[in-house]
Formats: structure tokens, sequence, C-alpha cells
């Protein structure tokens, strides 16, 4: 497939609504379309293509624009499809020359379009991030406060049950095993797949089983999968494998991890094994230890974010559980890259606090806020006290981004399957963040209220353009 550099959308007033269809400047999408650096993304997405021949992709701008609606929202990618039809605003954003009332492209394409995407998700949103954060220190300089936490992004699955995950998982064999016996042309193995059932139907039909019942059916259901694997194996020695789809041929390879698994914490009596997998679908998603009062385990993935100059960044992306306050010397390293220097504050909760982490702080010359190690004397100081609570209520930023991510952007339970589409969203929805922040500034007046002479004086303004850099 080869991509193709689309030119530049036409300007707001040479939009066609068509139809009698009024479009308003003040709108947020039309707002946004602007603030998007959409000519070095077009080029960047130019990367992931190496074909000179085939049939042209659809346009970034177009299709990563449907993704930023996307998680605004909150649609799936059929309703999106339908709702991009029939909202002019919206094929505004995504650099239509014109309204038409009619689908843009069919749901799989932005399927697709994250797969390809994921490849370059961490470049773009570094494009559009600086970008943003170009624009901020053009109207409100000052000095840099780096403010670091760590958050889950929880994906939607089912709750995990071992005795289900190996019922799927003999289910699956047993259509492995059909698939290459038949295409073998060789009688079907016996896999009591009529007791198989019975005996969970029986186990599924009492919710309030106990942990006895429990460990009975794991050992049954061991055992079938067991059978079913030895069948499998003596049907690829006989060159079965032919017979089976790319996506049996991978999902065997997850049967056996999870067999193994499974028969490890059967034979020990635990339920904790390394990279243990909750999914059949969904093998990267691991149980990651969080401790809240909501979940006490959360099903996702787990990012390091930080907020300077009021612009979220992603530092670290993983689907394992990691201690964040390994991660602040990357942090500040990353500052550095950005800005040329180290911030001036760092604001990090107590698990950042390590004596490695002050250390180095200190050595940098850079403030890092919060309460000193050790156990609370008796007596505080009460000028420390106000500037323990001034910094804990100004590191309470960034968990209103928190907020603002998982209520307002889609973070809260993300409905993916696979791993580049989270990779993307995840990143879709800290860009779209930052944008909505920069419109914020551009946006909302202020007002300023003085005494002077024993007459009061209101001065309200608003932001409209950006402030031209001075010359060197």
């Amino acid at each position: 497939m080869v991509y193709r550099h689309t030119d530049v959308q036409l300007s707001f007033e040479a939009f066609d609504c068509g139809l009698g269809v009024s479009l308003s400047p003040d709108n947020e999408w039309v707002k946004l379309a602007s603030l998007i650096p959409w000519q070095k993304l077009d080029e960047a997405y130019q990367l992931v293509f190496n074909k000179n021949a085939g049939r042209a992709a659809k346009p970034f701008r177009e299709l990563y624009g449907a993704e930023l609606i996307k998680q605004r929202t909150h649609l799936s990618d059929i309703k999106l499809v339908e709702a991009i039809r029939d909202t002019p605003a919206f094929q505004y954003f995504m650099g239509r020359t014109r309204y038409e009332a009619m689908i843009p492209f069919n749901a799989s394409t932005l399927t697709y379009f994250r797969r390809r995407a994921s490849k370059i998700s961490d470049l773009i949103r570094n494009i559009i991030t600086d970008q943003v954060r170009e624009k901020l220190e053009a109207i409100v300089p000052g000095a840099h406060v780096l403010i670091t936490e760590a958050t889950a992004v929880p994906i939607k699955i089912q709750f995990p049950q071992d005795a289900s995950l190996l019922n799927k998982a003999r289910l699956n064999l047993e259509d492995m095993v059909l698939n290459m016996a038949q295409g073998l042309q060789m009688a079907i193995p016996r896999t009591y797949k009529r007791l198989a059932k019975a005996t969970w139907t029986e186990y599924s039909r009492h919710p309030g089983r106990q942990a006895k019942a429990r460990r009975k059916q794991i050992k049954a259901q061991l055992q079938y999968v067991r059978r079913d694997l030895r069948y499998v194996d003596e049907l690829l020695a006989q060159g079965g494998q032919a017979h089976l789809t790319e996506w049996q041929v991978n999902r065997l390879v997850v049967v056996r991890k999870v067999y193994n698994q499974q028969k490890y914490m059967y034979d020990n009596k635990t339920h904790t094994v390394p990279d243990r997998i909750v999914s059949l679908s969904q093998p990267y998603i691991h149980p990651i230890v969080r401790g809240k009062a909501k979940a006490r385990v959360e099903f996702g993935a787990k990012i390091d974010c930080s907020i300077l100059d009021g612009v979220i960044d992603v530092e670290r992306f993983d689907f394992e559980s990691f201690n964040e306050s390994t991660d602040l010397p990357a942090t500040l390293d990353h500052c550095w890259d950005t800005l040329g220097q180290y911030p001036d504050e760092v604001l990090a909760d107590t698990l950042y606090r390590t004596r490695a982490n002050i250390a180095l702080c200190k050595e940098l010359g850079i403030k890092l806020s919060g309460p000193k190690l050790g156990r609370r004397p008796k007596h505080v100081d009460a000028k420390q006290r106000k500037n323990d609570i001034d910094a804990e209520n100004r590191r309470g930023a960034i968990e209103r981004k928190f907020a603002f991510l998982k209520g307002s952007l889609g973070l809260d339970l993300v409905n993916t399957r696979t791993a580049e589409s989270l990779v993307v969203e995840v990143d879709s929805a800290i860009v779209l963040a930052n944008l909505v922040f920069l419109l914020r500034i551009f946006s909302i007046p202020i007002s300023i209220v003085a005494q002077r002479s024993g007459k009061m004086y209101q001065i309200n303004y608003k932001v409209i353009t950006e402030r031209a850099k001075l010359a060197a």
C-alpha cells in the first residue's frame, strides 16, 4: 500500500456545508483544527509505508481526526462513522473541503489505521505536545514545575476465573483437533467433550460454589486440556498445522502457556505466577495490584505521566506493574531534552521520595517538595506544615488531569482487543487533553480588579492570539 501526500485543508470561510447547514467558527472542533500541526504529522505518517505500489491509503488527518473525535465522544467505531456523516464540524476537523452526508469510510478502516499508527504513536504524541508547549510558553512564561504520578488504564475484560479460562482453552483445542483430523482424513480422537461439557455445566449452575468444588473443577479441566494437547501434538507431528488457521496457531501458543501456569498454581496451591494470563484473546493483559478502594487489582496497562508547565506527557507505558519511583531520573532527563534545563521544582507523592531520588534532586539543584522521610516528629514547624500542604495541593493538578482523562476522554475502561489499539487510544487521550487545555487558555476570559485612590478598576481581556517570539 502506498501513501500519497494530501493538500492542506481549505480555510473555514471556504468550507462548503451545503443544504443550508451553518458551521460556527466558535465550535470546539473548528478551533482545535487550527491547533494541530497536520503537515508535520502527515510527513511522519509516511514513515510506516514502505511500498510504492497499491491502492492509496486514506489521508492521515481524516483517520487521526476521527480517532480524536472517538476519544471525545466515547462512540464505537460503527457509531462514530455515522456521527461523522451527520456532523459538519467533524468533517471540517477531519480535513474535508466540503460537507457530504455520507459515511466517510468503513468502521474497520480505523482498526487497520490504529495498527499502523501504533508504530509511530510516540512520535505523533511528541509532535503535538511540543507544539502545545511552544504555544503555552509564548503566552505564559515562568518557572518550570514538574509533577509526576502513575495510574492504571483498565481494559474491559471478563473477570478472570481459572476454571472458565481452562474451559475456553478446552473448547479451542477441541476445534483444532477436529479441523486437523478432518484435514488429514483421520479418525477423530476421543476427546470426551460431551462429558466435559456436562461437568462444566453442572459447575457453572452453582454460583455460590466453595473452594473445594472450584479446585475439583480445575483439576477436571486440566485433565481435559492435557488430553487435548496430547492429541494436538500427535496431529501436528503428521502435518496437521497446514489445516489450522493463523488465529488457531497463535491461540495454541497461548493455550499451552495457560495450561502450564494453571498446572503450576494447582500443584503448588497458589494463585500467583509470573506473567499470569487472564484472557485468552488478550494475553498481553496481566493483573496490576493497585490497592485502590474501588478495585484492589486492575487489568490493563500502567502509565507513568508527568505534567510540565501544564502539559501532560507519558514517561512510561507498560503492561506489567512497576515501581514508578525508579522512573524519576528518566523523567528529569526528558525534561532536560525538552527545555534544555532541569525543572525548578518537582511535586510527587511519598513513593517518589526515596533516598536516591532526594540525593539526585539535591545534586541537580532541584527542589523536591513533600514531607521528610522517617517518622513524623511530634512538633512540626507551622511554616513547614503550610509548605507541605501547599505542595500537596499543587500536586493535585495531575490527579485532576487523570480524572479528566478517565471521565471525559474514556480511559476509565477502554474497550479494545489489541495492544496496538490501546497504545493509540492512550496517546490520543493525552494529545486531546493537551489540546483542550490549550484551547481553554485561548478561550477563557480573564478579569482583574484593582483599587487605586479610592476607585475600583476592573479590566477584562481575553487571549485570542499567541505572542510573537522576541528576536534574539
